[in-house]
């Protein structure tokens, strides 16, 4: 890993910890609406089709906040054994200002570049 201090390490932990936390509080939150939410609540097709869409959004965000949250406990995880900050497609070092941005990065940017590029041929290939 291109990190050339401790306070950089620090430094991006800090970052980690901070996100996991916004995350586990906005899954939680999240929980609680569901929670809240009464299925026998009457009110005409507008506001049925309101709630059903504002449920599917409120899913899809809590999904996609699942997903962060494993990939940010993933990188605090790298962090405590040592391997955090290796790109897992090239071995080759994340430099710090990517790691920065984006603390969680598992590859460097052009292999990141280069895994983006192939996602849709990827699919292309399945269907």
């Amino acid at each position: 890993m291109e990190v050339h201090t401790q306070s950089h390490l620090r430094q991006l932990r800090e970052l980690l910890e901070y996100r996991l936390a916004e995350l586990r509080a906005d899954v939680a939150a999240a929980t609680q609406v569901h929670v809240r939410e009464d299925p026998r609540e009457v009110g005409d097709r507008k506001d049925v089709a309101d709630r059903e869409r504002e449920s599917l959004r409120d899913a899809a965000e809590e999904a996609r906040d699942r997903v962060e949250m494993d990939g940010v406990a993933a990188a605090i995880a790298r962090l405590d054994t040592g391997v955090y900050g290796d790109c897992v497609d090239c071995g080759e070092p994340i430099v710090f200002e990517r790691l920065f941005v984006q603390p969680a990065a598992v590859r460097c940017a052009p292999c990141q570049a280069k895994h983006e590029q192939e996602l849709p041929h990827r699919h292309s290939q399945r269907s």
